[in-house]
């Protein structure tokens, strides 16, 4: 047998620090992108949290730790996550900086679940009035097809979805929305989305 030659050796040593340099460099890159959890988020690591986090907003309801409306405030970010995962991933993939945003919303969805006094509960998100629409119709849709949502409370829901869009667009007729429309808007979106997501203490009604 040959003994190795020493440009051999130093052959292979430069090809292990080359990947070394190619994984750092993949790695500052992800850093890089402004969505650092996407280094430890994963599809599965999003929806493994949405399940889990379901489970502890149950528990607080259970236990009394939780209000129905603070639950429902909840209850909406998760929903939310998961129509814009749906969204995201209609495309067939998700990119690192799209599991970062999911991931982000679900960090801070979880610190106000585990400490509301330090973490006033809100919404995770910022959407406008077309938005959450859009991301209603997507929830009652999913509700049929799973049948969690009979047709007559499908029926109820979307009627109260076309409501806000037709009032929406009379307010908006002006050119602008203020803030007491937007409010009001809100407010509707806030009562169909409980009723969607919980039947049974927010029974489908009129919200108008």
């Amino acid at each position: 047998m040959l003994p190795r030659s020493r440009t051999d050796g130093k052959v292979k040593g430069e090809s292990a620090m080359k990947r070394m340099m190619a994984i750092v460099g993949a790695v500052v890159l992800l850093v890089a992108s402004g969505n650092p959890a996407a280094l430890a988020a994963s599809p599965e690591s999003i929806a493994d949290k949405v399940v889990a986090q379901q489970r502890r907003i149950d528990q607080g309801i259970a236990s009394g730790a939780l209000t129905r409306g603070e639950a429902d405030t909840l209850n909406d970010n998760l929903y939310w996550v998961k129509s814009t995962y749906a969204r995201m991933k209609s495309d067939g993939r998700l990119t690192p900086a799209e599991i970062g945003k999911l991931d982000e919303m679900l960090e801070r969805n979880g610190a106000m679940i585990f400490n509301k006094k330090s973490n006033p509960i809100t919404r995770v998100y910022q959407a406008d009035i077309p938005e959450r629409i859009a991301d209603q119709q997507w929830r009652i849709d999913q509700g049929i097809a799973s049948g969690a949502l009979t047709r007559g409370e499908a029926d109820i829901l979307n009627d109260n979805l076309y409501w806000i869009k037709s009032t929406h667009a009379r307010m908006k007729s002006d050119g602008r929305l203020n803030a007491a429309e937007i409010k009001k808007l809100d407010e509707m979106l806030d009562r169909t989305g409980a009723m969607i997501h919980n039947k049974k203490h927010n029974s489908p009604g009129r919200v108008y």
